[in-house]
């Protein structure tokens, strides 16, 4: 029993190392997400920011007000506003110099936290239509187009790393709420950020012949894909 601790110890260690400087400090203890899952977001060629781009995101903040990548509404509710917007590693260092630059003390370079240079995406979405509020809120990264009712379990390219609909997610890096109807908030790889795949907070309800999703579906614009940082 010993000698297998003393074989595993090591590995257990350096996992748990990974999580406590990648992980985003979890907003309550069920949202604190398991190591494996923070290996997988951070798998492929999206890695954390560099010194550079640091540098270039402290600098873009101090220099005026950051962006946000929008993600465009598809289907449901028409209009001008976007179904979600999505915050980069760029851009949460961005935001966090902004505020701080606003309140008299430029961030440095040093100061950046783990968590907000992290190789994750942020995703603010706004809900469904107000019918069938009462229904569970779900999430999901879905091909393009691809409809969300009505498997079980409900497919989706990547799961989210934490879901949360508290706002301080955003405001702990300087973020403004985005919208009055906000409804959840997730840490995604960056893999989802491609103009073929659909965010969705969607709910389930019965009406008359059966069960359907309202949905809330934002896709990336192909140029803002292009150009992310």
């Amino acid at each position: 029993m010993l000698r297998s601790l003393t074989a595993t110890a090591p590995v257990i260690a350096a996992l748990m190392i990974v999580v406590l400087l990648f992980e985003p400090p979890a907003l309550r203890p069920s949202e604190r997400i398991p190591t494996l899952r923070v290996l997988t977001g951070l798998t492929g060629s999206h890695l954390a920011l560099t010194s550079s781009e640091i540098e270039s995101a402290l600098t873009l903040g101090r220099q005026g007000q950051p962006p946000t990548y929008p993600l465009t509404q598809v289907g449901g509710r028409s209009g001008r506003r976007p179904a979600g917007v999505v915050y980069t590693p760029f851009l949460r260092v961005a935001w966090a110099s902004y505020a701080s630059a606003a309140a008299g003390r430029p961030l440095r370079a040093n100061e950046v936290p783990g968590w907000m240079r992290a190789a994750v995406v942020y995703v603010a979405m706004r809900r469904p239509v107000d019918t069938g509020a009462s229904a569970p809120l779900f999430l999901s990264a879905v091909p393009a187009n691809t409809p969300t009712c009505c498997r079980q379990p409900q497919p989706t390219l990547a799961r989210p790393l934490w879901v949360t609909d508290d706002v301080t997610a955003l405001t702990r890096f300087g973020a403004p709420v985005p919208f009055d109807d906000l409804a959840v908030i997730a840490a995604y790889p960056p893999t989802i950020l491609h103009p073929e795949t659909d965010i969705v907070a969607f709910r389930r309800v019965h009406e008359g012949s059966g069960e359907k999703s309202l949905e809330m579906r934002g896709r990336l614009d192909p140029d803002v894909a292009a150009d992310w940082r």
